[in-house]
């Protein structure tokens, strides 16, 4: 059997891992924590699915080398906070010929790098080999073999087209892409939407403010992407409209759920403590305000979002300020401000 390896036993790890093995890999999902490894191991079940059935050809394990070792595809599916590190661990260790899948959505807190980035700079070996996988994707559904779709994105027409037979399941449909950057910024910056869409949410404002904030997140999304070399029609895709969409208004986001507790009242940290859950766009809106001031981009919702988090502004008076901002037109052709 072929085999492919995932790093990281969370849910969307755990989920890519099961879609894997449907495809007849022998599947060794990688972990550093011992206890959830022996869960999986001994149980054969995945903690965090709702104790969704694995199949026989996964198996997990904590040892670095045994997880890679003789791997055509290796899956890397750690949070945005800690993949630098797991890239830096594996990046010796990656057999010469596979294929690095990124299935990270944020950014490396310290350089603001993408992903794909961190992984070309820790690991220069991949060569072109490094593709980035994002959509519409809540882990449970794609777990429960829900009919859902993703896009696989690389500058090498060889290595997205690898990892999209990879993927491509009766269940789960991958499309390729050539624009890796675009990709990876929607995937990325649609969890701030998705915050902000939930505290309309929370404050009982209507659908007219969530349709207008899911629209004009997507205009501020791609003018940040195309300064950054992105194609904006990318940013209608799956990865960009598709996963703002979904994250924005999915009951499962735990972004929009984060957003919520806040139009209550809550502040975000108090949410976190309470449910445990990891809010990625909290992080992500760091990111984007240090590469939306490095490339001189305007992002009214993110950068009001960084104010209601951080620095304690009143959401309703955030949203006043977006209200009165000045007059302008809606297209966004020249992406200019």
């Amino acid at each position: 059997m072929r085999k492919a390896c995932v790093l990281g036993a969370g849910a969307w790890g755990t989920a890519i891992a099961m879609v894997l093995g449907d495809l007849a890999y022998r599947v060794v999902l990688w972990d550093r924590t011992e206890s959830v490894v022996n869960n999986i191991n001994q149980e054969h079940r995945a903690i965090r699915l709702q104790d969704m059935e694995l199949p026989p050809s996964v198996v997990a394990t904590s040892d670095p080398l045994e997880a890679v070792r003789g791997a055509s595809i290796v899956v890397s599916a750690i949070s945005s906070t800690g993949f630098r590190e797991v890239a830096r661990l594996f990046a010796p260790l990656l057999p010469a010929d596979c294929v690095l899948v990124s299935a990270t959505k944020g950014f490396d807190p310290d350089t603001v790098q993408r992903p794909t980035e961190v992984w070309a700079q820790e690991a220069p070996g991949l060569g072109s080999r490094i593709v980035a996988v994002s959509g519409p994707n809540f882990a449970i559904e794609v777990a429960k073999k829900l009919p859902s779709c993703t896009v696989v994105a690389s500058t090498d027409p060889g290595a997205r087209e690898r990892a999209q037979s990879a993927l491509m399941t009766n269940y789960l449909r991958a499309y390729t892409h050539w624009d890796t950057i675009g990709v990876e910024l929607g995937g990325s910056l649609k969890n701030i939407i998705a915050i902000a869409c939930g505290i309309i949410e929370g404050m009982g404002l209507g659908h007219n403010a969530q349709a207008a904030l899911i629209s004009r997140g997507i205009a501020e999304m791609a003018r940040l992407g195309v300064a950054l070399g992105a194609d904006p029609l990318t940013f209608a895709g799956l990865s960009g409209l598709g996963d703002l969409v979904l994250t924005a208004t999915g009951h499962l986001s735990r972004n929009r759920q984060a957003g919520i507790a806040v139009g209550r009242g809550e502040s975000v940290e108090s949410f976190i403590q309470r449910t445990g859950y990891t809010v990625e766009g909290l992080t992500t809106v760091k990111s984007a305000m240090k590469l939306a001031d490095a490339h001189s981009v305007a992002m009214p919702i993110s950068s009001v979002m960084y104010r209601i988090l951080y620095q304690r502004l009143p959401a309703h008076q955030g949203l006043q300020e977006i209200m009165l901002r000045e007059r302008r037109s809606e297209s966004e052709w020249k992406f200019q401000n």
